[in-house]
């Protein structure tokens, strides 16, 4: 993407660990030349199909070097991002996930803020406008895969209950996903946590 001449780095996720910890272990096994963490990072441009080259690094604020590569076809430069990594954002996905669920299981916004304090009331608020903003076209997505994955999947029955409550609505197309790919022998490899994360009831708020 080129805004102007100045060119925006798009970004690839990929399952290079399910934390900080599991991330620099697999970085320090790439500069050791291990050749299964090499092999970890995407090969082809999503754009072009052309061979992708190492084009550096950039540090995160968490402390954290994240991969860049260019397509030399397009010219243009992508971010590997590790799934647990909020793109363009200083905080980990389990934060902006533990929002969510905390919310839809009717936490307030003072006990939201109680229960998670590394970001302000405001950032709080402003991811969870941002995902009821993005709840239809992210539903819709998930059921046109749970519908591929799974054809017998009663996807409707699933998600009728749900449909005045964008959030609710996003969280059970989640589980109707999940079920959808566990019957499906040849469903794409997900990284566990990330999976059990999704199917377990959102936790308790503290009253």
């Amino acid at each position: 993407m080129v805004v102007g001449r100045t060119q925006i780095p798009l970004i690839i996720v990929r399952n290079l660990g399910s934390n900080v910890k599991e991330y620099k272990s697999w970085h320090d096994r790439y500069e050791s030349g291990d050749e299964e963490a090499r092999q970890a990072l995407p090969r082809k441009c999503p754009k072009c199909g052309r061979k992708l080259q190492g084009h550096g690094w950039y540090w995160r604020k968490i402390g954290v070097k994240v991969r860049r590569v260019r397509c030399p076809g397009c010219r243009r430069t992508h971010a590997v991002l590790p799934w647990f990594l909020a793109p363009h954002r200083p905080c980990l996905m389990a934060l902006v996930d533990r929002a969510f669920r905390l919310r839809l299981r009717g936490c307030s916004w003072y006990q939201l803020a109680n229960a998670i304090t590394q970001v302000s009331p405001s950032t709080l608020q402003r991811w969870i406008r941002r995902i009821r903003n993005l709840a239809d076209r992210v539903v819709a997505m998930l059921s046109r895969d749970a519908r591929r994955l799974d054809p017998e999947l009663e996807l409707d029955t699933l998600l009728r209950p749900f449909t005045g409550d964008k959030l609710k609505l996003l969280h059970a197309a989640i589980i109707a996903f999940w079920l959808a790919c566990r019957r499906d022998q040849s469903r794409p490899r997900f990284p566990r946590l990330k999976a059990a994360r999704v199917v377990q009831r959102p936790p308790q708020c503290q009253r």
